[in-house]
């Protein structure tokens, strides 16, 4: 049960720490993205007409769109907004897990003493059950966040694809209305 459950709580942190990457990524993303929507909004001197201005601007406008909502799935994954008893429906019903669930824990003792107490009153299979409660509510809770990852990495995708098609088109059209001139 133990390595179970160590097991779970490296798969939570290892889903938070590729989430924060995707953060990074997204950053990087913004920026080129910020970069290129200033050199469009440059005005009348950048060369381009009003329509394609317009073109490569809604590009980028759904490129850092698509951006926000990775973050925001994201950010998801780095903390739970609410336990996870308000999360999981089916959570509510199970018994407390003392000691194995800190929210449990500090919800129901008060004092150093009532922890203590139950601490030294527990028997080997209320251990046991608390530590299978605790495994299942993990087992969710990471597959949970691992999904809101999943989803963020795949709107980050689409995000970088529509950026490089409108940096693209951008940059050709600048290059073609050059030799034009």
């Amino acid at each position: 049960m133990r390595w179970h459950l160590d097991r779970y709580d490296r798969l939570r942190a290892s889903t938070a720490s590729r989430a924060s990457v995707v953060l990074s990524a997204g950053a990087i993303l913004s920026a080129g993205n910020a970069v290129v929507l200033a050199r469009l909004i440059d005005g009348p001197d950048s060369g381009l007409g009003i329509t394609t201005t317009l073109v490569f601007g809604l590009g980028l406008l759904l490129s850092i769109g698509l951006v926000v909502l990775s973050l925001i799935l994201a950010t998801g994954v780095l903390v739970t907004p609410k336990p996870s008893r308000d999360t999981f429906a089916d959570a509510r019903e199970l018994p407390v897990a003392l000691v194995f669930n800190p929210t449990d824990t500090l919800r129901e003792l008060k004092t150093y003493d009532d922890f203590r107490s139950s601490v030294e009153g527990q028997s080997y299979q209320s251990i046991l059950a608390a530590a299978q409660i605790e495994l299942w509510i993990g087992i969710r809770q990471h597959r949970h966040r691992y999904l809101r990852l999943r989803a963020a990495t795949r709107v980050l995708r689409w995000a970088a694809v529509v950026f490089v098609v409108s940096l693209t088109g951008f940059v050709i059209t600048m290059l073609s209305e050059s030799l034009w001139t």
